[in-house]
């Protein structure tokens, strides 16, 4: 795969550098331009060729390289290479935005207010957790990732922008106090976000709840019947 891919490189090379030398004497000697006059067209050309190659996708890379534990953990829930790509490249997404969300909602006292009664911030650090230690719901967190998050970073953006105008007229309140409210609704769907993502959890718990009670009950109701034998 690596030799194929170094022979369509050098291939392409090639194909640059005869179309370079071509056009040069072609627009030297056939059309009869000056040598530099040449040399510009031909770069011309050249260069409308390269931006007709086909492109690579460039491989993902990441700032930061997971431990063999994540790895482990990750390859433990049954994900390939390709999904573990694709798991890093969402997630290291989503931490560049909460982390410009968390920025954002320290920036305007009112933003302040929001994140303090409604916690946006705290419950998207959560989701994050929630999604690395069960990669397999990522599909249960689309809205999260695709949706409510990038809107509420977006919506606060904005709004700390407008907030910081010299002049503010009534229109200007306005807008104000309905992205507030907006942003307020966002920051309580990601709180539904979170609880869907973390349902079957919390169903788990409940069933492990009862199974333990159950068997404290037994434990009691043999302890009070060997009690009588005695």
């Amino acid at each position: 795969m690596k030799n194929q891919k170094k022979s369509t490189r050098y291939f392409w090379l090639l194909i640059d550098f005869f179309s370079l030398i071509g056009s040069y004497f072609l627009l030297n000697e056939l059309l009869n331009f000056k040598s530099w006059i040449s040399l510009i067209g031909a770069l011309l050309i050249t260069a409308i060729i390269v931006s007709l190659q086909p492109k690579h996708p460039r491989k993902i890379s990441y700032k930061s390289v997971p431990s063999d534990q994540l790895m482990a953990h990750y390859k433990k829930t049954g994900m390939s290479e390709r999904d573990i790509d694709f798991f890093r490249g969402t997630m290291a997404d989503a931490k560049v935005q909460i982390d410009q969300l968390e920025k954002n909602m320290q920036r305007v006292p009112k933003l302040k207010a929001i994140e303090l009664h409604d916690e946006p911030v705290k419950v998207s650090q959560a989701t994050f957790k929630a999604l690395v230690a069960k990669p397999a719901k990522l599909h249960l967190a689309a809205d999260f990732l695709y949706r409510h998050l990038p809107t509420l970073v977006d919506l606060t953006t904005k709004y700390i922008q407008i907030s910081q105008h010299e002049v503010k007229d009534k229109d200007t309140y306005v807008v104000l106090d309905k992205s507030a409210a907006l942003i307020t609704d966002l920051a309580q769907q990601l709180k539904k976000d979170y609880a869907a993502i973390v349902a079957d959890d919390l169903e788990d718990l409940d069933v492990d709840m009862s199974l333990a009670k159950k068997t404290l009950e037994k434990a009691k109701t043999a302890g009070k019947e060997s009690n009588l034998d005695e």
